[in-house]
């Protein structure tokens, strides 16, 4: 259960404002990039999208094992499901597209949160968004947070949404592009009791967006309403990319 400190918190969390995603994607919640990297802000934040359909990841020896296992643990169960491909590196490389440290940064108001540096390999990609290697994954140790990293959901949950923003997704609830529904999803923000896994929508929009252009994997379709029941309903697609 959540203690009333940790409701005080803004958390992990890059709260995306509107205007400000990419016009680029049109998934069903959104993903891509969003806020500029360069803002006054403290902690420095932003969020951008990968580069290509590998994500490496490096973890730091700062992190402790329990954080690091559940970094591990999303990747494999979470976005392993996915087109993506997700790995963990023993060393950075030029191929380095996450980097994930962990420290007591004080009580700075985020649990969690990522950032481009401006010396990191970046651009941006066909759908318009800003794409960044080397992205600094940070979760910040200090008491005041404590509640999200308590437990094993609460890690899955931190773990899970941080990736998630490297990636570009946005936040459910949370506009500019995610302003639909709160779901079962580790998307939400502000929840570090869970829910700890991605949403099958979630699992779609990185399916479609990091989809090898050149090769025909089975992956999710945008979603379309259900003729009988008026649900949306994903429809798995093992045809050419070029139907996206």
């Amino acid at each position: 259960m959540r203690t009333a400190a940790s409701v005080v918190v803004a958390l992990a969390l890059l709260v995306a404002v509107p205007g400000a995603a990419s016009a680029g994607h049109k998934g069903n919640l959104g993903i891509g990039s969003f806020l500029a990297c360069d803002r006054p802000v403290v902690p420095p934040r932003c969020t951008s999208v990968g580069n290509d359909f590998w994500h490496f990841v490096y973890i730091d020896r700062s992190v402790p094992g329990t954080i690091a296992s559940a970094i591990r643990r999303t990747m494999r169960e979470d976005y392993g499901p996915t087109y993506l491909r997700m790995e963990v590196q023993s060393r950075i490389t030029a191929a380095t597209d996450v980097i994930v440290f962990a420290a007591d940064h004080g009580e700075n108001g985020a649990a969690g949160w990522v950032y481009c540096p401006a010396d990191a390999p970046q651009g941006i990609n066909a759908h318009g968004d800003r794409w960044c290697q080397r992205q600094e994954l940070h979760f910040n140790l200090n008491p005041r947070y404590g509640a999200f990293f308590a437990d094993r959901a609460s890690r899955d949950y931190m773990a899970c949404h941080e990736l998630g923003h490297t990636l570009g997704l946005h936040h459910w609830g949370n506009p500019p592009r995610s302003d639909g529904p709160v779901a079962a999803t580790c998307m939400n923000p502000d929840v570090p009791d869970g829910p700890t896994g991605l949403h099958r929508f979630d699992r779609q929009d990185i399916s479609v967006y990091y989809a090898a252009p050149t090769s025909a994997p089975r992956i999710f379709r945008p979603f379309e309403l259900d003729a009988a029941t008026g649900s949306p309903e994903l429809i798995l697609w093992s045809g050419p990319l070029a139907r996206f």
